[in-house]
């Protein structure tokens, strides 16, 4: 008896449930459908075609990424300094800071 090696996929709730149907319908068993599947399709020598990504990425300015990278710089510094001591002065001041900001 050959063995069988287990393969994992991945599927939509809809992909899944058609593929049961069209098995149903064949009267076989999912396992089996795939089997039948994947052998029709190598003995017919089809290749499988290579997704091509659907993400696209624009050009961003490399003057806003450094801005950006700035900013990111000066909040982990600021989190460092508040988190390395418990003072109600700096925390109060913060605050201040804060208000005046969210008002511009």
């Amino acid at each position: 008896m050959p063995k069988y090696k287990q393969v994992k996929i991945n599927l939509k709730e809809e992909d899944y449930e058609r593929l049961v149907e069209v098995a149903k319908r064949d009267n076989v068993t999912l396992a089996e459908f795939f089997r039948l599947s994947v052998d029709i399709n190598i003995d017919n020598n089809l290749k499988i075609k290579k997704l091509k990504s659907k993400i696209f990425y624009k050009q961003t300015n490399p003057h806003l990424l450094y801005e950006v990278h700035k900013i990111g710089l000066d909040i982990h510094q600021v989190a460092k300094h508040l988190n390395s001591s418990k003072d109600d002065l700096k925390l109060q001041t913060l605050y201040s800071i804060y208000e005046k900001v969210m008002s511009l």
